[in-house]
């Protein structure tokens, strides 16, 4: 399914039914949807821009000193964080054919995130960013399970996922699936189980950056930074994870 431009994300989801198969082929039908206008409709605006430079950031601190090749990104879509990681899994075959025109060497994988197929122990990192908030907990703990057969002690296992603190506070009514996963920092314990540890986070976007005009936002996005790295930071809109594999 083709995308027009005037189209947005969250209006294609409106005319998107339920598939009876369950949750996973809802999802993929979605993002098959999404694929062709997806990098221009999520990152091409003002919040997906800052969102993605936050994420990098990050990804570019928490990965120091591990090579592409001992990564995996789960839910890889278009295959916007592929240069750090060189292997990515997907279950929309319409986002791996982006990713694959953005990235023909790298290796894809058509698969399900909670069961990839790939070697057990095959990677030092595994990462995951706007997944899990699609998902339920019971879910979640198959992709925290996943992650840990992907990777050796030591490893990490680096995702984001929705504050359910700030969530409540912003009341944000169900949509059926999509985006309706957030968590506390003590519900990323229960999903990791005995196989991970919490090593570090981060809270990002507490405060609405892409809305304030140009010239206070990197001040300001200072101050919102500082945010995430205390206990302001479970206030955040997300929490962006590491976890290390014990």
């Amino acid at each position: 399914m083709s995308i027009g431009p005037s189209v947005s994300p969250s209006s294609i989801f409106r005319t998107l039914p339920l598939n009876p198969a369950g949750p996973a082929e809802s999802i993929r039908d979605y993002y098959d949807a999404l694929a062709p206008a997806y990098d221009r409709d999520r990152f091409a605006n003002s919040y997906g821009r800052y969102v993605d430079g936050v994420e990098r950031g990050l990804l570019r601190a928490w990965l120091r000193g591990r090579a592409p090749e001992s990564t995996v990104e789960l839910a890889c879509g278009t295959g916007r964080f592929l240069d750090f990681a060189g292997t990515g899994v997907d279950l929309s075959p319409a986002m791996l054919a982006q990713a694959r025109a953005k990235w023909p060497a790298r290796r894809l994988v058509l698969a399900d995130a909670a069961s990839t197929g790939l070697a057990t122990g095959g990677f030092g990192a595994v990462i995951c960013f706007h997944l899990l908030m699609h998902l339920d907990p019971s879910t979640c703990r198959a992709v925290f399970a996943e992650a840990a057969r992907l990777v050796a002690p030591g490893g990490s296992f680096v995702f984001d996922i929705p504050s359910s603190p700030r969530r409540r506070l912003s009341k944000r009514p169900p949509s059926g699936w999509h985006g309706d996963n957030a968590a506390s920092l003590d519900d990323v314990r229960r999903w990791a189980g005995e196989a991970w540890r919490l090593k570090r986070w981060r809270g990002i976007v507490a405060m609405p950056i892409h809305r304030i005009p140009q010239r206070w936002r990197g001040r300001l996005a200072g101050v919102d930074a500082w945010m995430g790295r205390t206990p302001l930071g479970r206030w955040s809109s997300y929490y962006v994870c590491e976890m290390e594999r014990r």
